[in-house]
């Protein structure tokens, strides 16, 4: 039988026009469902194909606009131009699936198996998860096994979403029962002691509220050590997938003790462990428009110059319709209960998605769930609001790599500002809590959030924020500058939108919401009209600052010294953000340390003075005594609000603070330097002694008049029966802290918060202790609330005289404040 060789027929395509992503595209035996490559996609495709041959691209289209069949796209161009084979890389399971069928629809050749002849040879495109790659026993190959697996091209989808699950695997994870654990607390035990004693019995009895770290220099002089204790155990389920991306680089980690748990990880990811990605010829990085790509330098090596000129359709790109309403803007008094009963009513119509950031948030709406999405069920909750109407879904701590498209996601609510889960990212966040480096990160996750419901250019999602730490972060002036131009067009529209609704309860502006959840024509035509005004991107943006502290980590690890204290301390001088320059001088005592220990000291001294809550040096730090400011209580609380251009802004800030004062083990820190500023805000000079120098209670008020409040902070107490002996000792020696620093005419009261108001059985409290309860902190609670809004009419909180007023009337001047919300102690 006669048959037909097609490999003999010439198709006219030559030299680049062959290799075309877009002239592939029509050659595919694709489903119907494909057209032809969107204006957007096509000017990806072709800015792609004119600079291809550089190592490193990063591509932004925004949420919805198409990224799979780019990526898809691209790479089989690289596979027919022979630049094989070719890596798909996604951050999770759910989206591997998604890729998978997307490119069979497309009539392209997959595959999942890394070892196939078929990925090997470039007839099929590999689809992995980025643990595929990643991980310390990589079928790719690791470290000194060299490349096992070659890689050509790769594409990592989610690049933001994907840098988690890497960071994870260059991580070593720790429970208190395993006995490295226990080894490595014992041979650091007085180095940690000298930090914080306190603090130190509370890591040996696995107190959750408590965090410390393994000074730098200590971690340094006894390496060998560790290195001895962790490799004596590298087969152990806990670190067999990590112990081998770790040990190379083990002297430049970091270890954090906090609830029972010790995490080690690299100051900056060692990328070079994994040689196939290293050596890649071309690595495309694939992301929405999110504002700082830096991390794709730190975390990736990543060309800087390359990734600050990033691709980007002409016009900025497509992205659905949002209208984003914040409660607490048009309406103080509309409560969280009050917005879940709503959203409750609209999911019998529309699926309704909430994202929380923790297990601890989600049992708010736990009476009101249709379902709870966790990793383990995530795939088929989606799957379901995908196929039709579920009601109200609510997802745990998913910000990202999540698609919601269409009616799968008509109502979005972000309920609490996200938050981090591991170990050492929690510590980080509470050394740059005020720093503008640490808001960016929270700022962009929100963006993040928001995106969920919006996935294609047509889509159209009701945006509700709520939870007053996530809307006070989000209102800021700053946070703009870390957002997408679309995003930021879409929220300047809403602002408009809040103010025509000042006054007005749910109920009242529920018809107005139709413009979005319906698409009604003139409200859709205002939202495209306000993303192109609000103009495309046309460059990355990468912070030198963040390139150069790769560059001084690199230095380190390859043994030049000198040369990585050169960048570190170009950094910290540069830097106008406090908190953050004197956490690089801590990095920058790290490194000269190996040059000179003693100077070492002096810079880490600079540093925690920069930063009160950074490493305190070996020889300590002096305590530096505060008395009441040189002004009357409401003169100094008027000072205090100056920073308040408009009084919403004082309300939206006044809201988070309390949000902040509430029983909770992971917020405890949190509860405490809230505690600091209340004090503030009420007129008084506030401290946290024991941060900042090591001894002392967690709280210090002077009020006047040589008074002083010592207050120590157990919100995270939610199980106890009473006060324990422990937390008495503590709050007793605080007070022998104070006796020591000030003299006789100076009188303290102390204070305890704590959920219960009776002590343990031969436990002790100092005579004239006194303890704000669960019932006290609320009762304080309500009034700083009932107090904020009458201040804020008329502009009061500018006016000192007014302001006095207010303070007596709430009974928070300072004798009264004490005898309202607080009760002796038995």
């Amino acid at each position: 039988m006669f048959e037909l060789d097609l490999g003999k027929l010439d198709t006219g395509l030559t030299g680049d026009a062959q290799y075309d992503p877009r002239n592939i595209f029509t050659t595919l035996s694709k489903h119907k469902r494909f057209n032809r490559p969107s204006d957007e996609q096509s000017d990806v495709l072709t800015a792609w194909f004119e600079n291809r041959d550089q190592k490193d691209t990063t591509i932004k289209i925004n949420t919805g606009g198409g990224k799979t069949l780019v990526g898809l796209l691209i790479l089989k161009s690289s596979l027919e131009e022979k630049n094989g084979p070719a890596v798909y890389l996604v951050p999770d399971n759910y989206l591997l699936e998604q890729v998978l069928s997307e490119a069979r629809d497309l009539g392209i050749e997959v595959t999942d198996d890394p070892r196939s002849v078929e990925y090997s040879s470039g007839r099929s495109i590999l689809v992995a998860n980025v643990w595929k790659l990643f991980n310390g026993k990589s079928v790719f190959g690791v470290g000194d096994e060299g490349s096992k697996i070659r890689i050509g091209s790769l594409i990592i989808d989610d690049a933001h979403a994907c840098l988690d699950t890497v960071s994870k695997q260059f991580l070593i994870r720790l429970d208190s029962d395993h006995k490295v654990y226990k080894d490595i607390l014992s041979l650091f035990e007085g180095d940690l002691r000298s930090q914080s004693h306190s603090h130190f019995l509370d890591i040996r009895d696995n107190d959750p509220s408590s965090m410390m770290r393994i000074p730098h220099w200590a971690w340094r002089n006894k390496h060998d050590s560790v290195l001895a204790l962790l490799h004596a155990n590298r087969e152990d389920e806990e670190m067999l997938f990590n112990w081998p991306l770790v040990k190379r680089n083990l002297k430049d980690c970091k270890a954090v003790f906090s609830r029972g748990v010790l995490e080690i990880s690299p100051n900056f990811i060692p990328i070079d462990m994994i040689p196939s990605f290293v050596s890649a010829q071309r690595r495309i990085y694939m992301t929405a428009t999110l504002a700082d790509d830096s991390i794709l330098v730190t975390h990736f090596s990543a060309d800087a110059k390359s990734v600050s000129k990033p691709i980007f359709p002409k016009n900025g790109g497509v992205i659905g319709d949002r209208m984003i309403l914040v409660p607490e803007y048009f309406n103080t008094e509309i409560y969280d209960s009050d917005i879940k009963e709503f959203i409750k009513r609209k999911s019998k119509e529309y699926n309704c998605c909430v994202i929380v950031p923790s297990n601890e948030r989600a049992k708010f709406w736990n009476d009101s769930a249709d379902q709870i999405l966790k990793a383990e069920n995530l795939v088929e909750g989606v799957s379901k609001l995908k196929a039709g109407h579920v009601g109200l879904t609510v997802l745990i701590n998913k910000y990202d790599g999540v698609d919601l498209p269409g009616p799968a996601c008509d109502i979005l609510v972000l309920d609490g500002l996200p938050e981090v889960q591991g170990v050492i990212e929690r510590y980080e966040g509470l050394m740059l809590d005020d720093s503008p480096t640490y808001f960016a990160r929270q700022v962009q996750r929100i963006e993040q959030g928001m995106g969920r419901g919006i996935r294609s250019g047509d889509d159209h999602c009701l945006v509700f924020l709520m939870g007053s730490k996530l809307v006070e972060r989000i209102s800021q002036s700053t946070a703009t500058d870390y957002l997408s131009p679309a995003t930021r067009a879409h929220l300047k529209l809403s602002e408009q939108i809040n103010k025509q609704m000042t006054g007005r309860s749910l109920k009242e502006i529920e018809p107005a919401l139709d413009n979005c959840l319906k698409a009604v024509p003139g409200w859709v035509a205002r939202v495209k009209a306000s993303v192109i005004a609000g103009g495309a991107p046309r460059t990355g943006v990468v912070n030198n600052n963040a390139v150069r502290l790769r560059a001084a980590h690199d230095f380190s690890v390859a043994g030049h010294f000198r040369e990585a204290c050169k960048l570190a301390e170009e950094v910290a001088n540069a830097s106008m953000d406090k908190a953050y320059s004197g956490y690089i001088k801590q990095q920058l005592s790290d490194y000269m340390h190996e040059l000179d220990p003693i100077s070492a000291q002096e810079i880490q001294k600079s540093a925690q003075n920069t930063n009160k809550r950074l490493l305190r040096p070996i020889a300590g730090v002096e305590y530096k005594k505060i008395s009441a400011l040189d002004l009357n209580q409401s003169q100094a609380s008027v000072r205090f609000m100056h920073r308040f251009l408009e009084a919403n802004d004082l309300v939206v800030w006044s809201n988070a603070l309390l949000d902040d004062l509430e029983w909770s083990e992971p917020k405890s820190k949190r509860f405490e330097k809230a505690i600091m500023e209340l004090g503030a805000y009420l007129g008084f000079r506030s401290q946290m002694p024991e941060t900042e120098s090591g001894r002392g209670p967690d709280n210090l008020w002077a009020v006047g008049g040589l008074k002083y409040y010592i207050i120590e902070c157990k919100s995270g107490a939610t199980e106890a029966a009473n006060i324990c002996k422990k937390d008495c000792n503590q709050l007793n020696g605080s007070i022998e802290w104070f006796d020591q620093e000030y003299d006789q005419t100076c009188h303290c009261t102390p204070i305890i918060i704590h959920p219960k108001r009776t002590i343990e059985h031969a436990a002790t409290l100092t005579k004239g202790t006194r303890i704000i309860d669960e019932q006290g902190l609320e009762k304080m609670k309500v009034a700083i609330k009932e107090y904020t809004v009458a201040i804020c009419q008329n502009q009061d909180y500018r006016d000192h005289s007014k302001v006095h007023l207010k303070l007596k009337h709430f009974k928070l001047t300072p004798d009264a404040f004490v005898q309202s919300y607080s009760v002796d102690a038995p």
